[in-house]
């Protein structure tokens, strides 16, 4: 009985935590290094508005403004939502929600770059 009852909680924890899956990845800036020197073809997207992105910005990346998507998903409908996406803010917090935008028009690999530019080491652009 005790075995059936340890199997059962087991269970529950593990279907719990599948449930509270983010969906998407969070990615380091070394891990960001990596995706960017790949042969993969991923794409990049930087989610902060135009004049944040053409202030400061990531080589590689294109800007697709959180705030012109948020509401009206159909301005992504040209992205390839078979290929990986790499998303980028200014800390973090635009490209969460993004990233779960993502996942909802049907990409299946979102990886979010933490802390966002600010916590980007790299070389930029202006």
């Amino acid at each position: 009985m005790k075995k059936i009852l340890l199997l059962i909680v087991a269970l529950i924890f593990v279907f719990t935590l599948s449930a509270c899956s983010k969906g998407y990845t969070d990615i380091s800036n070394e891990e960001l290094v990596e995706m960017l020197e790949s042969d993969v073809d991923y794409i990049f997207v930087d989610v902060r508005t135009s004049n944040e992105f053409y202030t400061e910005r990531i080589a590689g990346f294109f800007n697709y403004d959180f705030y012109n998507f948020e509401d009206n998903h159909s301005l992504l409908d040209k992205l390839d939502t078979s290929k990986p996406v790499v998303i980028m803010c200014n800390s973090g917090n635009r490209s969460v929600e993004a990233s779960k935008i993502f996942l909802d028009i049907g990409f299946t690999e979102v990886y979010n770059l933490k802390n966002g530019i600010e916590g980007w080491d790299g070389e930029t652009i202006s």
